[in-house]
C-alpha cells in the first residue's frame, strides 16, 4: 500500500490524490492551494481534477471573486468511505496497537518506526515494527514467538507491506547493540506499546 497515497489502492489517478488531500482537511482550497495540498501534478491539473470531482458531486465548489474554492462535500453518501480511504496510516496505527495490547506475553514496548511512521512509504516500502522484549521473557518460548509471527503476518495481509518485526530484549539494551536503528525509531517512532521514554531510559541505562 501506498501510504503517501491512499486511495491509490481503488485509483491510481490525480483525482484520488484531490479526494486525500481535501478529506484530509476539513476546510476550502483554490485550485492554487489544493495543488499544493496534494503535492504532485500541474496546479492547471489539480484543477481538473477537482472539477471532474464536482461532476460527481463528491466535491463541492463555491465562487470566491475570479477563483474558486474546493472542499469535500461530507454530506455524499460516499464521503465517509472517502475518509476513510484517507485515513488508512491511522487504522493500521491503531489495529498494530489492538495487536500488540492483546498478547499473553507482555511487551516492555512496541514502535513502529520507518517510512510508515514518517507517512512517507510506498508500495514498496517495508512496514518496520520494533519489539522490545521483557527481562526474563524466553524469546524462544512457543507463545512469544506465535504473537512475532501473528503481528508481521497480520501487518502484511492488512497493508500488503512486507512487514519487518525487530526483536530485541531489555538485557541487550543494556549490552549495547543496534543503537543506530535504536536512534531511528526514538527520533521518528510511533508508539503502539509502552512508550518512547521507556526505550530512553533502557538506553540511558545502557551507556551510563
Amino acid at each position: 500500500m501506498d501510504f503517501d497515497r491512499p486511495l491509490s489502492v481503488v485509483t491510481p489517478t490525480l483525482d484520488g490524490d484531490v479526494l486525500a488531500a481535501l478529506a484530509r482537511a476539513d476546510m476550502e482550497f483554490t485550485g492554487r492551494q489544493l495543488a499544493r495540498q496534494v503535492g504532485r501534478g500541474s496546479t492547471a491539473g489539480v484543477r481538473r481534477a477537482a472539477d471532474r470531482l464536482v461532476a460527481q458531486g463528491i466535491v463541492s465548489r463555491t465562487a470566491a471573486g475570479t477563483s474558486h474554492l474546493y472542499r469535500l462535500n461530507q454530506r455524499h453518501i460516499a464521503a465517509a468511505w472517502i475518509e476513510g480511504l484517507a485515513s488508512l496510516r491511522e487504522q493500521l496505527i491503531d489495529r498494530l496497537r489492538g495487536s500488540v495490547a492483546g498478547w499473553e506475553q507482555p511487551a516492555r514496548a512496541a514502535v513502529l518506526f520507518g517510512s510508515v511512521a514518517r507517512g512517507r512509504a510506498t508500495a514498496g516500502s517495508d512496514l518496520d515494527v520494533l519489539v522490545i522484549r521483557r527481562s526474563g521473557c524466553d524469546p524462544d518460548a512457543e507463545t512469544w514467538r506465535s504473537q512475532l509471527l501473528d503481528l508481521q503476518r497480520s501487518a502484511t495481509a492488512w497493508t500488503g507491506n512486507d512487514t519487518r518485526v525487530i526483536e530485541y530484549g531489555e538485557d541487550e539494551l543494556a549490552a549495547g547493540s543496534t543503537e543506530p536503528l535504536l536512534e531511528e525509531a526514538l527520533s521518528d517512532g510511533i508508539e503502539l506499546h509502552g512508550s518512547r521514554r521507556e526505550l530512553r531510559r533502557l538506553m540511558r541505562g545502557r551507556t551510563s
